[in-house]
């Protein structure tokens, strides 16, 4: 249990979870040009988190093309470990990707922004060779919310609770995560509970 807890976690921290890839369509030299974003991916935007596992996220400018569709690469790293995790948006929906190893083949709808208050939705996929249920809830939308000092508006909260099934039995993950993601930064918090917060404290949105 304390094992699938870890991983849940680090799936939270790695910008959600895992997908199979299969081309390279690299471009250094990509810049999105569209209205202000949940999560901005215009090249050399990065963002820089403190708290229970500090790390920076880097827009690298590059993309991939996953299962047919073009996502913007960006580049993590948590203490010494670096890897890539990689996100698109589609009609109001940010979808996110990192290829973990270890990992099944999932991609995660992070944010719906376009829902309102008290929506959800759900999505499953198999992490370490038991069937797991996200599920994902807009709790607050067009809130205003003070980080590290700094006010930030037009946030959304998304939350997050998870179920895995063994044996045919489903059964809940002692954990709940909340999103807070300011229209035009990106993700401003990730508030773990009693399990502490990750919080945004430098940025730099191009």
């Amino acid at each position: 249990m304390k094992k699938l807890y870890a991983l849940f976690i680090w799936c939270i921290l790695a910008g959600t979870l895992a997908s199979c890839e299969k081309e390279d369509n690299i471009n250094p030299d990509f810049v999105l040009t569209t209205a202000p974003d949940y999560l901005p991916t215009t090249s050399g935007t990065t963002w820089t988190y403190g708290g229970r596992s500090p790390y920076t996220c880097t827009v690298t400018g590059n993309t991939k093309v996953i299962n047919g569709k073009t996502y913007q690469e960006m580049q993590n790293k948590v203490g010494t470990m670096e890897y890539k995790s990689y996100v698109i948006k589609e009609k109001g929906v940010y979808t996110a990707i990192s290829l973990v190893t270890g990992m099944a083949n999932l991609e995660i709808a992070i944010l719906k922004e376009e829902l309102p208050v008290g929506s959800t939705w759900e999505q499953t996929g198999i992490v370490n060779g038991l069937d797991v249920k996200l599920k994902f809830t807009i709790t607050e939308k067009d809130v205003t919310k003070t980080i590290e000092g700094k006010t930030f508006k037009n946030v959304i909260n998304v939350k997050l609770a998870g179920a895995y099934t063994y044996s045919g039995i489903e059964t809940g993950i002692d954990f709940s995560t909340n999103y807070y993601f300011a229209k035009g930064v990106g993700l401003i918090l990730m508030d773990f509970g009693a399990n502490g917060k990750a919080s945004l404290e430098t940025y730099n949105v191009n």
